[in-house]
C-alpha cells in the first residue's frame, strides 16, 4: 500500500511541476494583478460617488445660504439710504459687517468644497485611465495564459489519467489524507523515516510513534505535517 502511494506521489510530482509552471507564469501574475485592480474599481467609484453627492449637497447649501445673506445685505444697504437716526444707522452698519463676514466665510467654505469636488473629478479621470490600461493588460495576459494552459493540456490530462488509475490502488483513507495535505500546499507529502527521525524535517520521533511505524502505520509528523512511514 505504501509503494502504491509512493508511485502516486512520483507521478503527482509531474503534475505539480505543470501547476507550478502555470501559477508562477508572468502571464498569470499580470492577468491576476490587473483583475484585482479592476475588481476594486467599482468599490472605489461607489465611494467617490457617495462623497461627490455629499460635497455637492454641501456646496449647494453653502451657496444658497450665501445668496440669502447677500439679499439681506442688499436690503439693509437700501434701508440705510432712508434712515436718519444715527443709532439705527450704526446698528444696521454693524449688521451689514456681520453679514459680510458670514458671506466671506460661506464663500471660503464653498470654494474649499469646490476644490475637493475638482479633486474627485481628477480622481475619476485617473481611475478611468488606469482601468483602461488594466483591462488591456488583463485581456492580453489572460489570452497568453490560456495559450500556455493549452500548450500543456495534453500532458496534464495524461498525467491526471495515470493518477486516477494509481489512486485506485491506494487505501481510500490514506489517499484522502494525502490529498488533504496536498491541498494545504504541503509537498512532497510522503517521506520515509531515517533511523528515528522524520525524513523531511529531522524531528526525533518518540518511541510510541516508532512503534506505530513498525506496525506498518503511516503517521503524521507533528512538526512538518507530512506523512511518514518506515521503509522495509
Amino acid at each position: 500500500m505504501i509503494q502504491a502511494l509512493l508511485d502516486y506521489q512520483t507521478v503527482d510530482a509531474k503534475l505539480r511541476e505543470i501547476e507550478k509552471k502555470l501559477s508562477g507564469s508572468e502571464e498569470r501574475k499580470k492577468a491576476m494583478s490587473a483583475k484585482k485592480y479592476l475588481e476594486g474599481v467599482e468599490e472605489n467609484v461607489n465611494k467617490l460617488d457617495a462623497r461627490a453627492a455629499e460635497l455637492t449637497a454641501a456646496y449647494e447649501q453653502a451657496t444658497a445660504a450665501q445668496l440669502k445673506l447677500k439679499e439681506q445685505e442688499a436690503a439693509i444697504t437700501d434701508a440705510l439710504d432712508t434712515l436718519e437716526d444715527e443709532k439705527e444707522v450704526s446698528y444696521l452698519l454693524k449688521k451689514v459687517e456681520e453679514l459680510i463676514s458670514k458671506i466671506k466665510t460661506l464663500g471660503a467654505k464653498a470654494a474649499k468644497i469646490d476644490e475637493e469636488i475638482q479633486a474627485i473629478m481628477k480622481e475619476y479621470a485617473t481611475i478611468k485611465a488606469k482601468s483602461k490600461v488594466a483591462q488591456a493588460q488583463y485581456n492580453e495576459n489572460a489570452k497568453k495564459y490560456n495559450e500556455l494552459k493549452d500548450s500543456v493540456k495534453g500532458e496534464k490530462e495524461a498525467i491526471e489519467k495515470e493518477l486516477a488509475t494509481l489512486k485506485g490502488k491506494v487505501e481510500p483513507t490514506l489517499m484522502d489524507r494525502y490529498l488533504k495535505k496536498r491541498a494545504n500546499k504541503i509537498y512532497p507529502i510522503l517521506y520515509a523515516v531515517r533511523g528515528n527521525v522524520c525524513g523531511a524535517c529531522n524531528m526525533e520521533l518518540p518511541m510510541s510513534e516508532m512503534n506505530k511505524l513498525k506496525n506498518g502505520e503511516v503517521i503524521d509528523c507533528d512538526q512538518c505535517g507530512r506523512l511518514i512511514y518506515l521503509s522495509k
